[in-house]
């Protein structure tokens, strides 16, 4: 029986790591986690570049090889002789599937890019406000900065957004068994999917767009599994222990 690999998880907190903790939980992986806590500014610290050559999280490091992507990721640890040779045993998705390869790709193709765009528009319109940038402005300038980014954020960006979840929720709804894997099981289109919907529903945006009973359905299936339950027990548990060394 193959053996299981050496592995670190170096973790960013509210990044897309959470995906890595779930499935590593799922494959009852035994890891080491690593956590970079975020800056005033919300970006990922120097100590994650020393890491990834991005300096963006997840960043995994695999019996010595640093490996990033989350999609990549996932594919790798799936691809693990030890997962291969108990594929079996497992309650997830390990083959996968055409609809796994398609919401790896969507989550990060066209959700989590418009996620992302918002989010900066956001974060770069604050820290103009708060004289981040060029100094204190004016309140008129204040105004204008504000008044612009909220209407690419509102008008342009969210209408875009709004369109990826409804799509996402379609589909989950026509799904046999209701997982993005197309199987009675959740895959890799599952894993990636969690960290969009999770910041929909219990993260930082949420509230601010309309989720149907699909995608909340889908949502509840995955935190009922006991390894998502330990997945985010452990990261609370980490970053707690990473913020009280500070």
């Amino acid at each position: 029986m193959s053996s299981n690999p050496e592995i670190t998880l170096h973790h960013l907190n509210a990044s897309r790591s959470e995906r890595i903790f779930w499935i590593l939980e799922e494959l009852s992986l035994p890891y080491n986690v690593q956590v970079h806590l975020r800056t005033p500014s919300r970006s990922a610290p120097p100590s994650l570049l020393k890491i990834s050559p991005t300096g963006k999280a997840p960043a995994l490091i695999l019996d010595g090889k640093v490996i990033t992507e989350s999609a990549y990721i996932i594919y790798k640890l799936l691809s693990l002789p030890s997962v291969q040779s108990n594929k079996t045993e497992l309650d997830i998705q390990v083959e996968q599937t055409d609809d796994d390869i398609f919401w790896s790709h969507y989550a990060e193709g066209s959700m989590m890019n418009l996620f992302q765009a918002s989010a900066i528009v956001q974060a770069t319109s604050a820290a103009y406000v708060n004289g981040m940038v060029v100094g204190q402005l004016e309140e008129g300038d204040k105004e204008a900065v504000k008044g612009y980014s909220g209407f690419v954020a509102s008008k342009y960006l969210g209408p875009q957004v709004q369109g990826t979840i409804d799509f996402a929720e379609a589909a989950i709804n026509k799904t046999q068994h209701g997982w993005f894997s197309g199987t009675d099981k959740p895959g890799s289109g599952d894993f990636m999917m969690f960290f969009a919907i999770n910041s929909l529903l219990a993260g930082t945006r949420a509230g601010a767009f309309n989720v149907g009973e699909g995608l909340k359905g889908w949502y509840k299936r995955v935190l009922d599994r006991p390894a998502a339950q330990r997945a985010l027990q452990k990261i609370k548990e980490e970053e707690e222990k990473a913020k009280s060394k500070m």
